[in-house]
């Protein structure tokens, strides 16, 4: 009982580091994901009151990177 309950625990462990690891990969994705979408959220929102403060001016918004890039 004991020698297969010492087996499993380096297996376990490497388990759990990965699942720690690729949890701590993922959020950070959707963390910059929402920063991005906000930060895009702001620039429309600055494009469309610089559009009304001069109407009929053309407000040409900045290039937002490619993400395949």
């Amino acid at each position: 009982m004991l020698t297969t309950l010492v087996a499993i625990v380096p297996s376990a462990g490497a388990l759990f580091l990965f699942w720690v690891a690729l949890r701590a990969i993922l959020q950070a994705d959707r963390r910059e994901r929402l920063a991005q979408a906000r930060q895009e959220a702001a620039e429309d929102a600055a494009a469309a009151a610089a559009e009304a403060a001069v109407p009929g001016a053309a407000v040409v918004p900045a290039p937002r990177p490619n993400p395949a890039d």
